[in-house]
């Protein structure tokens, strides 16, 4: 998309600034699949798998996880395509994504980028992206995971929602619940069309005065007015033992 679909994303933390980047999307795997430091390749499908867990497509009481893996031919410069049946052709989805350092071409090393999502309209497909315009190295992969239809949602920062370097989230599964586990990601363009950038790693808090979650530039740098959000809500977190 250089040139023809500018984009922005990054996907960051979760509960009091978890600086790790893909701690996030951990602490949802935790959730619902068990404490495991580490995300159980047992319980994921590559999306370069032809059997898909569920092969007629997304059901919207279901859970959607695989690894992405960039190639060559599914890289185009700064963004690498998704080729999943579980999201092709749907630009409502709530798409979160980390790097993988662990299983792509360069274990173990940091992946150095900031990431996010983004919906092509004409290929029907999502593609992950570097926002810094970086090549997406081929043999990167990335963790992904579609929430359940009724514990995601889209935000988009605007006037009345935005303060300097925050956005308030306002629904249903968020507001008042101060125990909730929150994964975002950046989202340039939901529902297809141009998008916004905000390049700046991003985290989420909880404030007890108006009760409400707020998404914020950990740099402290203003959010830009229609950055947009994927928010997966996985519920009240879990007693500490």
């Amino acid at each position: 998309m250089l040139g023809r679909h500018a984009k922005t994303g990054v996907l960051v933390a979760v509960l009091l600034v978890l600086a790790v980047e893909g701690a996030l999307l951990i602490r949802y795997y935790d959730r619902y699949y068990g404490s495991d430091a580490a995300l159980d390749a047992a319980s994921i499908k590559s999306s370069d798998d032809a059997e898909a867990t569920d092969p007629d497509g997304r059901a919207d009481n279901k859970e959607v996880s695989f690894v992405h893996r960039a190639t060559d031919a599914n890289g185009r410069g700064n963004y690498t395509y998704l080729g999943d049946p579980r999201t092709n052709g749907d630009p409502d989805a709530v798409v979160l994504i980390a790097p993988s350092p662990g299983r792509g071409a360069q274990a173990g090393a940091d992946y150095g980028h900031y990431v996010g999502v983004w919906y092509e309209p004409g290929k029907k497909k999502w593609g992950i992206f570097n926002q810094d315009m970086a090549a997406v190295p081929a043999g990167s992969a990335f963790e992904v995971v579609v929430p359940p239809a009724d514990q995601g949602f889209v935000h988009r920062a605007a006037l009345p929602n935005t303060v300097g370097n925050t956005t308030y989230l306002d629904n249903s599964l968020t507001n008042g619940e101060s125990d909730a586990v929150l994964s975002v990601a950046q989202n340039w363009n939901p529902g297809g069309g141009g998008g916004v950038y905000n390049d700046h790693p991003v985290g989420v808090l909880y404030d007890q005065d108006v009760e409400k979650w707020f998404v914020y530039n950990e740099d402290g740098a203003p959010m830009p007015n229609g950055a947009a959000f994927d928010v997966a809500v996985s519920g009240a977190a879990e007693p500490a033992r």
